[in-house]
């Protein structure tokens, strides 16, 4: 029998996730900015003086405004009532306050001189988030919409929205899709193909040929560790991998597993050892080729690029069977000097407050990183939900990228080492300090051809960034911009004919002028990087044939499944890189 005093406990804990999402995170880390704020104003007085009056004006002129319509509303509004609530002055007004003091919040962030760009960028974060947290449409008696909606069902709204926000609460999460519509491996992630290659770090999958031939020179897809695979074969609609397949390529996929606390130590090396090097020798023994062409998404690319700089040292002592003789980037950072909005979370407070958790437990929960990306576009992947779930009592629509979204995946105690202090705060990569199977990584040792996608509203890598960051390559990168957002951008299958891309033929240095005079096709990128790749993808051949394999794909990792002993594992005993890693 269950224990109820376990349940209130455990209820309890969901309610305190919830809230940590629901206030981004711990306040006296987000205090610390502002504290650098306080200290640089406090030396220029005349300049608070300022800042104090222009508020004044402000909030004067809009009292004198509500003040000239107030009458005149409640006149016409005795008339018809249809529109009462929308245009009623008392809301307006509250909107209209709450706009004015935010764009006073944000220019008095901005007129803080000499602060240093984290701090900045650390201070405006936090304090759009107290911007969204504290809209007027959060609050049930000040939005239009929740008011009608309750009128209209007699209260009915609230009391699905509180079954609603208690089902939240057991779940730890702001819920954002109807998630019952969909199943990994029924109708998500379905593209047809097999584990051809298993340890405990990765399932390799290796898709169907769908044409008579396919070409000579493979793909190897490498998704983030911190997402699952499938992002990249979502439905046929938008599966990159499917429409990859029919292109005629020969498609692997690196499947990652999903930590637990046995896995506190797995660091990046294994990931580099017997993720993407042991795929690499394991696509050479099944293709029989020395050449290969990689994609990696996000920091899944990150890896990629800090592998490529490994094998062009003199220093490499294990070099992959096959060659990596092309690399595309999807919204890769690999200069984290500029880290969007993600720099709020690499401050030492925030560091310290999941380093201590994660030591605790032996990995950071997926559910705080879902949380904690979620909180990078609060107001339409929190408050959003919080209107129509709690407010209007509606449930979230199903919809599969936000199923994918809200999948997340566990991140081993040292990996988020090498994630949050060695590339976002350090930038040890950019820096050529990052060690990978103990040797230093030096970007400009790699001469492999680059084609290097980003995308103009991307939030978590901004193109600017991106941008700077190819610069640490010595051979040639194609750099394209494409419309939209990290993932609704990456995902823009040809047939939907959505979006945009930019090019550019110049050689130029700044991201501006890249901009500026970079040309704007309307369509998907894919049919850009298609015909740039395809004079490399070798001759028309036979498909491989593949006999022996684990099992069917989508594999087991990536429905949370651990890996169980069998012939594809390495024993316990062996280091990394001896069977499965890279060979010499």
């Amino acid at each position: 029998m269950a224990n109820p005093l376990d349940d209130n406990f455990n209820f309890a804990s969901k309610s305190m996730e919830l809230l940590f999402q629901l206030a981004v995170t711990d306040p006296k880390i987000a205090f610390l900015p502002y504290l650098k704020i306080a200290e640089k104003m406090a030396s220029r007085p005349e300049k608070i003086k300022k800042s104090r009056e222009d508020l004044f004006d402000r909030l004067a002129e809009l009292q004198k405004s509500f003040a000239d319509t107030w009458f005149d509303s409640v006149r016409k509004h005795s008339e018809t009532d249809d529109d009462f609530f929308d245009n009623n002055p008392a809301i307006i007004f509250v909107r209209k306050f709450h706009e004015t003091v935010s764009e006073w919040m944000m220019n008095l962030i901005d007129e803080a001189d000499g602060l240093d760009p984290f701090s900045l960028n650390s201070a405006k974060f936090f304090t759009k988030q107290y911007i969204h947290m504290t809209s007027p449409d959060n609050f049930p008696f000040l939005n239009p919409k929740v008011i009608k909606e309750a009128l209209n069902t007699g209260g009915e709204n609230f009391i699905k929205g509180m079954g609603l926000l208690l089902e939240d609460i057991k779940n730890g999460a702001v819920s954002t899709n109807d998630r019952t519509p969909f199943e990994v491996g029924k109708n998500l992630a379905v593209t047809p193909g097999k584990v051809v290659f298993q340890n405990d770090i990765i399932e390799l999958i290796m898709y169907s040929p769908s044409t008579p031939k396919v070409f000579a020179t493979p793909l190897l897809f490498i998704s983030p560790w911190i997402n699952k695979f499938y992002i990249l074969d979502l439905n046929p609609e938008y599966s990159f991998v499917r429409w990859a397949v029919d292109n005629g390529f020969t498609v692997f996929m690196i499947s990652w597993v999903n930590p637990d606390a046995g896995y506190r130590n797995k660091g990046l090396d294994d990931y580099v050892a017997d993720g993407l090097a042991a795929s690499l020798n394991k696509i050479a023994d099944l293709t029989k080729t020395k050449s290969v062409h990689a994609v990696g998404y996000c920091v899944g690319g990150t890896i990629l690029s800090a592998y490529m700089a490994y094998t062009a040292s003199p220093h490499c002592r294990h070099r992959p069977k096959t060659n990596i003789v092309s690399a595309t980037l999807l919204t890769t950072p690999l200069d984290f000097e500029h880290a969007g909005d993600m720099v709020a979370f690499i401050t030492e407070g925030y560091l310290e407050a999941v380093s201590v958790y994660s030591k605790a437990k032996g990995f950071l929960s997926g559910n705080i990183l879902y949380n904690t990306f979620n909180a990078l576009r609060s107001k339409d992947m929190i408050w959003r939900y919080v209107i129509d779930s709690y407010m209007l009592g509606k449930k979230p629509q199903a919809h599969e990228i936000l199923f994918w979204n809200s999948d997340p995946v566990n991140l081993s105690e040292s990996m988020l080492h090498s994630l949050a202090k060695d590339l976002y705060r350090d930038n040890m990569l950019k820096k050529g300090l990052l060690k990978i199977l103990g040797v230093p990584v030096n970007m400009s040792l790699v001469k492999t051809p680059v084609y290097m996608i980003s995308m103009e509203r991307d939030h978590l890598v901004p193109w600017q960034a991106t941008f700077d960051g190819i610069k640490l390559f010595s051979g040639t990168v194609r750099f394209v911009l494409g419309g939209s957002g990290h993932v609704a951008g990456v995902i823009n299958h040809p047939a939907l004919n959505k979006y945009w891309y930019r090019v550019n033929q110049r050689n130029i240095e700044t991201a501006r002028e890249w901009f500026d005079t970079a040309e704007k096709i309307v369509g998907s990128w894919w049919n850009d990087w298609l015909d740039w790749i395809k004079p490399a993808a070798g001759p028309l051949i036979d498909p491989p044939e593949v006999s022996d394999f684990i099992r069917d794909a989508p594999g087991i990792y990536v429905k949370n499944q651990l890996p169980q002993p069998d012939r594809q594992l390495r024993p316990s005993s062996e280091t990394p890189g001896e069977t499965t890693g890279p060979t010499g």
